[in-house]
């Protein structure tokens, strides 16, 4: 027969090990939610994407909402409002090519590209883009056309305008119009979008718990 301490010992190392497995499960059961839950977010940005272009191809933006959302918290960014800027650059063309040469989703110039990619990493650079204009002309947009890639140089470039600028309203307004600011009203758009995508609760914007503007920022998205 055990010992009372042999059993006091044995019960011990029972517990023990019924404690740690249970902390082992619940770790699992976790994980496992929290990917669900990425996974229906990844959904849902899909779907907001086919609603707002039925013609944008999905398979081309299927790693698209995990760089999304990482991108941006690497930004200290909510991801709807990149997905604002996403939409109003683009429409979620991917393949969007711009009257000075932007390509893809955020329209980022390819010389701006290139300032970031020590940042980034290299990238595959566009052949003949300023010579097609119609859409049986057969062009390569190199990988600025892959959605993935253009939002991680969009984020790099707009985090190193954010370097120097104070707030988000000047850093969006020189990443479209450069220092100087040209196009004020491209800030508007942005969050005029943001404010609507802000309704989408399956979309899990980081400030959906107020998803209509006060009076004061429609005023405020106005005069700005």
């Amino acid at each position: 027969m055990l010992s009372r301490h042999s059993k006091a010992l044995a019960i011990l190392t029972l517990s023990i090990a019924v404690a740690v497995g249970g902390l082992v499960l619940t770790r699992q059961v976790i994980a496992v939610a929290g990917e669900a839950d990425a996974e229906r977010l990844n959904r849902s940005i899909l779907d907001y994407i086919a609603q707002k272009n039925p013609q944008a191809p999905i398979r081309a933006f299927q790693r698209f909402p995990e760089a999304l959302v990482a991108e941006a918290q690497k930004s200290n960014l909510d991801h709807c409002l990149v997905l604002a800027q996403a939409e109003v650059e683009s429409e979620f063309h991917h393949d969007a090519v711009g009257a000075a040469g932007e390509i893809g989703l955020f329209q980022i110039l390819p010389s701006t590209a290139a300032i970031m990619e020590p940042v980034v990493g290299p990238f595959r650079r566009p052949v003949g883009v300023k010579l097609v204009r119609d859409a049986k002309s057969v062009r390569d947009l190199g990988d600025l056309a892959d959605p993935v890639v253009s939002t991680k140089f969009a984020m790099a470039y707009l985090r190193d305008i954010m370097t120097r600028k104070s707030n988000v309203r000047d850093a969006l307004t020189e990443y479209n119009g450069g220092p100087a600011g040209r196009h004020p009203h491209y800030y508007r758009m942005v969050m005029g979008t943001y404010v609507e995508i802000l309704e989408r609760a399956d979309l899990r914007c980081r400030f959906r718990e107020t998803p209509k503007p006060s009076p004061a920022l429609t005023t405020f998205l106005i005069r700005a």
